[in-house]
């Protein structure tokens, strides 16, 4: 055992491992991995790994040859109610139907769903047409794990409790988290080192010492408690974490706390290399690693000083991670964090944990619950603090950390890196402002249309994409996908929080269905309609602003380096009388078409000398009500912008507009094919979406 000790001593043990597991990373991360199905099954057989009720829609894991997502929709609540008492993990079921590819909008910087799957090993989703279930569990396990999400409510309280008793945070409301993350206290609600730390205090609370016995119970405890909880990588970091150092204590080696960070990390990443990518990963490792080594032998200055420097230190390091990802930080969750750190993990955690066991206590809960869910939407309806940063190059994120590193653990001229810091933020935060591009983006917002220009820092959106709602019993309603909340994101990376100008081209859903998410969040200053009357929803936007404008043919307005003119006429068909904006920028002239018809554009050929436009954003989405041979050799478009979602049921763009534009000459760019398409005036470039 002495030898033993010796040798786990040595410092480039752990160092070694560690570059092997990067290496080991490096390559398993570049290596492309393939599908075992072929694609084109319809039938499949699967054990059921997770289950996830949402409305009248359903989504599994399934364990079949591969991992694999399946969707199923109840056509009745009778159904629903049945499938859900005899569904249960671990049952295997038929399933037909048909294996997709997942989807997701193609923007610059935007969430890549068909890699987020890949990351899970995850390469197909099967839209389910029906299904049976062919056996039954017979596994203890699954036994054990469904009976315990069976016996959690539905409700507020039960969100909690399956948050912090089982890290599963499918319940939480998507608004909720959204003012989790504007407060920078998102990081609460990952299962965590805190958590298991709680847990291991508790089975060891009348233990005056730490010893193999100790070890041998948190070890049985932690490794039965793995088995029924949701895991993820953040979760899986917590584990490896709390049993390396645990084996160090039990056993009294004495190993440094950085050596047990090497070799918890060596573990990880043998386990799945992926986790690296996993954006709560990267949270709870930076700031667990951190806090380790920062607090690690430092004296207490009081339960005050010590949580506001433990909330310091977390923010540092979680800036970088915060500015890549989502473009914005919130100083002020130092101070939010000193109230409800100890909130969350002296009262509502072990509260969630107690209401398990004892759910007539559940009213308590709820009580501090609601407490501190309106004071978090209390304080992000206020918004103060909240700094938008635009995306930079990984680069600059890196040296973020490099300047953080040199601040929290070196103390010679530990002034001088506080202040190199705050330089790049304010370097971040300007130089966009200081360096204005005059852009025109062409924005993935599935079948709608959506148009952003950017010039000398002010910004316009023309439309914002949108579907239309349909009627569904209270039963039936889940939340969907927002594009709103994409362009929002979207136009954050940018370090656009104002938009000078929304112009909405008419008010058919997929133009204007997401302006009212939009001004939400992001300040709008003046709105344009077309010339008609007002239908509902331009009625609800009409209404939630003060400064709204109906534009008529031959109203002007500038933005930036952009000269605007309105070149439509009135009909009584909306998609007729479609806002149609002639633009010129440099020696640049932009036409855009919205939904206009061969009307409206024989009324243009009539009424204006337009010729050798550079870039047209083609009408109706490519339909072939639009675009007529006539107007497209008159106007011999340079560049050609359709806006049309993938396998969209009205097969826009039709063939026939396509070959009129490339028998023309017209290069064509369209979302359903290229993506998110930025025309750069400025640096005279086009940049297109790559995966």
């Amino acid at each position: 055992m002495i030898k033993l000790r010796k040798i786990l001593l040595f410092k480039s043990i752990y160092i070694t491992l560690f570059i092997i597991s990067l290496i080991y990373l490096v390559i398993y991360i570049n290596i492309d991995f393939t599908s075992s199905f072929e694609g084109s099954e319809t039938k499949v057989d699967g054990e059921v790994l997770s289950i996830k009720y949402q409305g009248n829609k359903m989504t599994l894991t399934l364990k079949t040859i591969e991992k694999l997502i399946a969707t199923y929709y109840f056509d009745t609540e009778e159904e629903l109610n049945k499938i859900k008492n005899e569904l249960s993990l671990g049952d295997t079921l038929t399933l037909e139907g048909e294996l997709k590819t997942p989807i997701s909008s193609k923007n610059f910087y935007g969430f890549s769903y068909p890699t987020y799957l890949k990351y899970q090993k995850i390469y197909y989703i099967m839209e389910v047409s029906k299904f049976h279930i062919k056996s039954k569990n017979s596994n203890i396990i699954y036994s054990i794990r469904d009976t315990i999400r069976k016996g959690i409510k539905n409700d507020k309280v039960g969100s909690y409790i399956k948050v912090f008793f089982l890290g599963d945070d499918s319940s939480f409301d998507s608004t909720l988290e959204d003012d989790f993350r504007d407060l920078g206290i998102s990081h609460l609600f990952a299962l965590s080192g805190t958590q298991i730390s709680f847990l291991i205090m508790l089975l060891t609370l009348r233990q005056r010492t730490f010893n193999l016995k100790n070890f041998i119970l948190i070890f049985c405890f932690l490794s039965c408690y793995y088995l029924i909880i949701d895991s993820c990588s953040a979760i899986d970091r917590a584990l490896i974490f709390s049993l390396v150092f645990s084996i160090n204590k039990a056993f009294n080696l004495n190993i440094k706390p950085f050596f047990l960070i090497l070799l918890s990390l060596s573990i990880l990443f043998f386990i799945n290399p992926y986790y690296i990518f996993d954006v709560g990963f990267q949270y709870s490792t930076v700031i667990s690693c951190t806090l380790i080594l920062y607090m690690n032998n430092k004296k207490s200055r009081g339960k005050i000083i010590d949580l506001l420097e433990v909330s310091w230190v977390s923010f540092l390091v979680s800036l970088p991670i915060s500015l890549y990802h989502f473009s914005y930080i919130n100083p002020l969750s130092i101070i939010y964090n000193l109230f409800y750190v100890p909130f969350i993990n002296i009262i509502i955690f072990p509260l969630s944990m107690i209401c398990f066991f004892i759910p007539h206590l559940s009213f308590i809960l709820e009580f501090f619950i609601n407490i501190f869910e309106n004071s978090v939407r209390l304080l992000s309806n206020i918004n103060i603090g909240y700094i938008v940063l635009a995306r930079f190059n990984l680069v600059y994120y890196l040296l973020y950390f490099v300047l953080i590193f040199f601040y929290l653990f070196f103390k010679v001229k530990r002034k001088l890196f506080l202040l190199l810091i705050f330089l790049m933020v304010l370097v971040h935060y300007y130089y966009p402002k200081v360096f204005p591009v005059d852009a025109l983006y062409m924005i993935d917002v599935g079948q709608g249309d959506s148009f952003l220009l950017t010039s000398n820092n002010k910004s316009m959106l023309i439309d914002t994409g949108g579907v239309i709602p349909y009627y569904q019993e209270e039963w039936m309603k889940y939340e969907k996908n927002s594009q709103g909340k994409y362009l929002v994101t979207f136009l954050k990376q940018l370090g656009i929080t104002k938009l000078d100008y929304l112009l909405l081209t008419h008010g058919d859903y997929d133009h204007a269905g997401e302006a009212l998410t939009i001004m939400d969040e992001i300040r709008v200053c003046n709105v344009f309609f077309n010339g008609n009357d007002l239908n509902s929803l331009e009625k609800k936007i009409w209404n939630n602003t003060t400064n709204h404008y109906k534009l008529n043919e031959g109203d002007s307005f500038t933005l930036g380096n952009f000269n605007f003119l309105v070149i439509s006429n009135t009909y009584q068909d909306e998609n007729d009388s479609s806002l149609v904006l002639y633009s010129i920028i440099d020696n640049n002239k932009i036409l855009f078409m919205g939904d206009a018809s061969i009307k409206s554009e024989e009324y243009i050929l009539d009424n204006y000398n337009l010729f050798d436009i550079t870039i047209l954003k083609v009408g109706h989405h490519g339909s072939r009500t639009s675009s007529s041979e006539d107007f497209i050799n008159y106007i011999n478009p340079t560049y050609s912008l359709i806006s049309a979602g993938i396998n969209n049921k009205f097969n826009h763009p039709h063939k026939e507009v396509v070959e009129r534009l490339e028998n023309n000459g017209s290069i064509i760019y369209n979302t359903r094919e290229n993506g998110m398409v930025m025309f750069d005036f400025t640096h005279n470039k086009i940049k297109t979406y790559v995966h």
